[in-house]
């Protein structure tokens, strides 16, 4: 997608698109910094934003479209399971990597998202890359191989960061290829209602498993809890599916890549995180493979 083209498409519903992508990228800007200064249980924080999410959106659902529920077929359920499942890999994989590397850092290989929707669209979909795709591509996975070998990545913390962020980017992937799979027949809020449900009941049953609590102990908790569902479920993932039902997915992730140099600072400035100069080559390469890439995409409307 050319940038001529990204603005023809902006001019075409221009006010509802502008107050989409300022909606999806203040909040994902603010959430960021919550997460990180709250440091919840990453399991915690991922069953109860989604329960509350899945509470939030099911009244909204029945609204809007009565009886949704009834003309979900077997297939639909199975795409929504796979695509719950992703979902909640993805919060606890961005939690675990948030307390791990500075925000610039994270949000840099979050950020590369794009990129694994690529590749997941060859082997699953057998759709094709356009040139400039897979230069973007060669470059972004050669920037987060290069994070992977550089500086202080040695150290175990941020190779697991690293694992983690790249887990929540590409179960994040999964979660939007197969939600196109399914959203053609059910509107936004009842999707997300089912979504948010299903990852919820993930969680809980990982909780089971791992024996991590999810009970909150400390009611300033709940304050963090409820930010996060806010920001999170309520505005950057439910405003970012409005949007993506027919914006172009592109043109929001390249807004997306203005948060890093700007959570960066406020990491620095908050936080007192400082990336080190050993893995600035690394992020420059990756956010120019993410640029190039999202720049090659086909316009698709």
């Amino acid at each position: 997608m050319s940038l001529s083209a990204a603005g023809d498409h902006i001019s075409s519903h221009r006010h509802r698109d502008i107050i989409y992508l300022i909606t999806i990228n203040t909040s994902a800007l603010i959430l960021n910094p919550i997460v990180v200064a709250y440091a919840i249980d990453p399991v915690l924080v991922t069953f109860w934003r989604c329960f509350f999410g899945a509470l939030i959106f099911f009244p909204i659902a029945l609204f809007t479209q009565p009886k949704f529920y009834k003309n979900i077929t077997n297939s639909q359920w199975g795409y929504m399971l796979l695509a719950g499942v992703a979902l909640a890999i993805h919060f606890i994989g961005l939690m675990q990597g948030l307390y791990q590397v500075s925000l610039g850092v994270a949000l840099t290989i979050m950020s590369t998202g794009a990129i694994w929707v690529g590749l997941i669209g060859i082997f699953l979909l057998k759709q094709f890359l356009t040139t400039g795709q897979w230069a973007g591509l060669a470059l972004g996975i050669s920037g987060i191989v290069l994070y992977a070998y550089v500086g202080s990545s040695f150290e175990a913390d941020n190779l697991a960061a690293l694992l983690w962020l790249l887990a929540s980017a590409s179960s994040g992937a999964v979660y939007v290829v197969i939600g196109q799979k399914v959203r053609a027949t059910m509107t936004n809020f009842a999707y997300v209602a089912v979504i948010f449900a299903v990852a919820a009941v993930v969680s809980l049953g990982y909780s089971l498993i791992t024996q991590r609590p999810i009970l909150v102990e400390k009611s300033s908790d709940w304050i963090g809890i409820l930010l996060i569902t806010f920001f999170g479920q309520i505005l950057v993932h439910t405003v970012s599916n409005l949007y993506l039902k027919h914006g172009e997915a592109a043109l929001l992730q390249l807004t997306m890549l203005i948060q890093i140099p700007l959570v960066a600072i406020i990491g620095w400035v908050i936080f007192n995180q400082r990336i080190g100069l050993q893995v600035i080559p690394a992020l420059v390469l990756t956010i120019g493979g993410l640029v190039i890439y999202n720049l090659a995409q086909p316009r698709t409307g």
